[in-house]
């Protein structure tokens, strides 16, 4: 209401249109993109160059389907030209930043109202599992760096205890760290959960492992990474509370939630397109795996227009028995993080490092190699780091890994992309399979290869929320 926001009134409007039909969605989609199309080729110096050459004009888009034939861009196109993409119209914006889960850090701009939108978006599919604003809300996820300003920390603390929310750092899960965080969580008793996927998985297998019972939430919403199946179960049983899968990144924010029914990814239809394109650019036929493609409807500061931002997923888009019509997205297939170890028992998950490196503008690629369990090798393409934010970065990545492992800065001038096409930024080469639990053989055991948690591109995917909980995790309140 101070800074006269519109975000309750665009989330009130969300309840409402998420019961509209396909069709009228997608009217309101193609409307939504001709304003977007007519403002970039007006206002954005890249797009009305590069629309001209191929002779688009936003005038011929009658349908969705014309769509298909308009040029993609991806993650390098926004950082080579991102000055000449940015709206010359003079329109209040704010600058994020993505903590580069592709290895790639990105800056960009965003306009307020499309701040708002995202937001509000993140309000209802968090309401599908009961965690709307107003809700006792316990967050395993990143806390603040060193890195981040004092000032910062202490506005980020203030807005917690408004949103009635209780940070526990993931980024310190050492055993006797998590036996601290069971005791916090019993006394808060939270009605939702909201952790990165890899953390409350670990958390919960702790917890089961020591026979301690927790309090049971209303429900648990994760994110930031693929949760698998064994996963689910194992935190559903520990918990004694759904667990709601969401998908979302820095770029757009909430992307996708599961809704009571757990069929699949409810998209944001009203706020983004997402298309699922093979190599070549072309609809990906339902059922197979392809490239993630968004245009956000409402960034008028930087637009993000057919975005391929690096993910995965298995084409075809669903109704869902629940009756919204929005459509299902099946499944993300391709961000994934590894988690590290620590030889004095921590647990250091993938998304520490972007979280981390977004902060430093210099490092312009890198990646996270574990080939031993006392030795980490951070490899950075970053010939303009200075010799104090190298220090800086040490001393971060220590206080969370302890000083049990060694932390080695290699600076190289490439790090080449898998036959996939995708950087895996954090690799994990020494074996750390999960605890047998109750007598039962859980992936990773032997004949039972655990799953590969390599992130293969961003979200910041991470995570998709406007509070400030973390820069890697989650939006600062501008």
């Amino acid at each position: 209401m101070i800074k006269r926001r519109k975000t309750l009134t665009y989330w009130h409007d969300l309840e409402h249109s998420q019961w509209l039909s396909r069709d009228e969605l997608k009217r309101r989609q193609l409307v939504a993109l001709r304003k977007l199309l007519n403002h970039a080729a007006k206002h954005c110096p890249y797009y009305r160059k590069a629309w001209h050459r191929e002779g688009l004009l936003p005038a011929s888009i009658n349908s969705l389907a014309d769509f298909a034939a308009w040029p993609v861009i991806d993650r390098a196109t926004i950082r080579e030209h991102r000055a000449q993409m940015r709206c010359a119209f003079p329109l209040p914006l704010v600058t994020k930043a993505t903590g580069g889960s592709s290895g790639e850090p990105l800056q960009f701009e965003l306009n307020y109202d499309s701040n708002d939108r995202r937001t509000a978006q993140m309000y209802r599919g968090y309401g599908w599992a009961g965690g709307e604003p107003g809700t006792k809300q316990l967050f395993i996820w990143g806390g603040a760096l060193s890195t981040v300003p004092a000032w910062k920390r202490w506005k980020m603390a203030l807005h917690h205890r408004l949103d009635r929310h209780l940070v526990l750092n993931c980024f310190e899960f050492t055993p006797e760290r998590m036996r601290q965080h069971f005791m916090r969580l019993n006394r808060y008793r939270p009605e939702v959960i909201v952790a990165y996927t890899n953390p409350v998985y670990e958390f919960a297998r702790f917890l089961d492992e020591q026979n301690l019972k927790p309090v049971s939430p209303r429900s648990i919403i994760v994110s930031a990474e693929k949760l698998h199946a064994f996963q689910r179960e194992l935190i559903q049983d520990v918990f004694q509370a759904p667990v709601f899968e969401t998908y979302g990144s820095r770029e757009f924010m909430l992307i996708g939630a599961e809704c009571d029914r757990h069929a699949g990814l409810h998209l944001s239809m009203e706020n983004m397109l997402v298309e699922i394109l093979d190599d070549d650019g072309s609809p990906t036929p339902p059922g197979e795996e392809g490239n993630v493609v968004i245009t956000d409807l409402f960034n008028y500061g930087i637009p993000f227009v057919r975005y391929v931002n690096g993910d995965r997923a298995v084409a075809g888009f669903d109704d869902c028995s629940c009756g919204r019509g929005l459509p299902l997205l099946k499944q993300v297939t391709g961000r994934r993080l590894d988690t590290l170890t620590t030889p004095d028992g921590r647990t250091i998950p993938g998304e520490f490092f972007p979280h981390l490196i977004k902060d430093f503008p210099a490092i312009r690629r890198f990646q996270v190699v574990q080939s031993d369990p006392e030795f980490i090798t951070l490899k950075l393409v970053a010939p303009d780091l200075t010799a104090d934010d190298r220090s800086v970065l040490l001393d971060a990545i220590h206080a969370c890994t302890g000083f049990t492992v060694e932390i080695e800065l290699e600076f190289v001038n490439d790090i080449p992309l898998t036959k996939a096409g995708k950087l895996k930024v954090v690799v994990r080469e020494v074996d750390c399979s999960p605890s047998p639990r109750n007598g039962e053989r859980r992936p990773g055991g032997e004949g039972h290869p655990l799953p590969s948690f390599v992130y293969e591109q961003t979200p910041e995917t991470l995570a998709p929320h406007p509070q400030p909980l973390s820069p890697c995790g989650g939006e600062g309140r501008m």
